[in-house]
């Protein structure tokens, strides 16, 4: 496999490797938690509006937008609000609401909204945009990426080493961002520990507490003994908890989201770069980009590995972060087959960012695939109130 050498070397060397990789999970890079850099109130005032595609207090995915809303206030002293429940059709109305609040700045909150916030940016220049997920910059709109694929790869290396059936699940969320990209990621880093041919990796995807509850029950009873989630909420290592299923999921806090039987979390952490990025709106130095962040630029985090983890665990995922972070462990690098075992990367290739984001398929390795979502017959109608408070 592709890095198959830095796991022979972690354990040939392994008493050297304890000492030179003692770090945590971040991999002893900066926090970034919060700027760095004061702010001088300026004439540039700003009010920032964010919009969101589901209830603000529904999942962790939220709550790290609202973590970054809260440190805009601190940081900035500026006026922040929010609507939210907001489908992609109802956006250029959120926009306005907002406007009619007196936002000048809006943070498009959802990868979903992409084409929505780059049509609205495109035609209504008295505004500035942030938007998660979108490819395109303008003179008024700046996108911001995260390389969720990096945790993931991780996450499936931390869990192949720690499974004792050597089948694995995931729940996946379809509509999240880089889906594809992040499962293959994921069976990419099982494939550190199995062979790619002994490679079992089983895929429901879900969406509700129901369909994930059924998911982790199917995936269960197919003898899958750890279980990844990507999906916004951490619902699911909640239930996996319940029935002593080892997890991974969308986390910043382990202990809290499965404190019997998790093993590592992954959280984003984009607050930092969204307050420089208002700030530079309010100081009238803005630059629009197409900002892509991952391990190196602490945009993407994992947690500390549990104690429920299996000896030399962090040893074996630490020195693997350490090469994704430096750039020296190219995660996406040919040959890649997808899972009817057809080539779709030739061999030694190495995918760019933006190929890995066009990644449309499952890849060797997976097994099983099962959708449990059930189509949304009603669609749920925002009341497009303006929200101030911190949930």
């Amino acid at each position: 496999m592709k890095f198959k050498k830095y796991i022979r070397l972690i354990a040939i060397s392994l008493a050297m490797i304890f000492t030179l990789c003692a770090c945590s999970g971040d991999g002893g890079t900066p926090s970034g938690e919060n700027s760095s850099l004061p702010y001088e109130k300026t004439e540039g005032e700003a009010k920032v509006g964010y919009i969101y595609d589901r209830p603000v207090a529904a999942d962790n995915f939220t709550y790290m937008f609202e973590k970054s809303r809260k440190d805009l206030e601190t940081a900035l002293e500026v006026e922040t609000c929010y609507v939210d429940n907001i489908t992609v059709s109802a956006f250029e109305d959120a926009v306005k609401a907002l406007k009619n609040e007196g936002c000048n700045i809006i943070i498009s909150a959802s990868n979903g909204f992409a084409n929505a916030a780059y049509s609205v940016a495109k035609k209504d220049k008295d505004i500035y945009v942030l938007s998660y997920g979108g490819t395109a910059s303008l003179s008024n709109l700046t996108c911001f990426q995260p390389k969720m694929y990096q945790p993931a790869f991780i996450g499936g290396t931390v869990a192949a080493y720690n499974s004792n059936s050597h089948r694995i699940g995931i729940v996946c969320d379809d509509i999240m961002y880089q889906s594809y990209a992040v499962m293959a990621a994921f069976v990419f880093g099982v494939q550190e520990i199995y062979k790619a041919d002994e490679t079992d990796v089983r895929i429901v995807y879900a969406n509700t507490n129901e369909e994930t509850e059924a998911g982790v029950n199917k995936l269960v009873s197919e003898n899958c003994d750890v279980i990844f989630f990507y999906q916004p909420s951490d619902y699911g290592m909640f239930y996996c908890d319940s029935l002593g299923v080892k997890s991974i999921g969308f986390t910043s806090d382990v202990e809290y989201s499965a404190k019997n039987k998790g093993l590592m979390g992954y959280y984003l952490n984009w607050a930092t770069f969204i307050t420089d990025t208002v700030r530079t709106c309010m100081y009238d130095n803005y630059e629009p980009e197409v900002y892509v962040g991952g391990f190196k630029e602490a945009f993407v985090k994992i947690t500390d590995y549990t104690s429920k983890c299996k000896d030399e665990t962090d040893t074996i995922a630490d020195t693997l972060y350490e090469y994704v972070r430096n750039g020296s462990a190219k995660i996406f690098v040919g040959e890649i087959r997808d899972n009817d075992n057809r080539a779709r990367v030739g061999n030694n290739k190495v995918l760019t960012h933006k190929e890995i984001l066009e990644v449309d398929y499952l890849v060797y390795g997976v097994l099983g695939a099962e959708n449990l979502i059930k189509p949304v017959e009603k669609p749920p109608v925002s009341d497009m109130v303006v929200k101030y408070d911190f949930m």
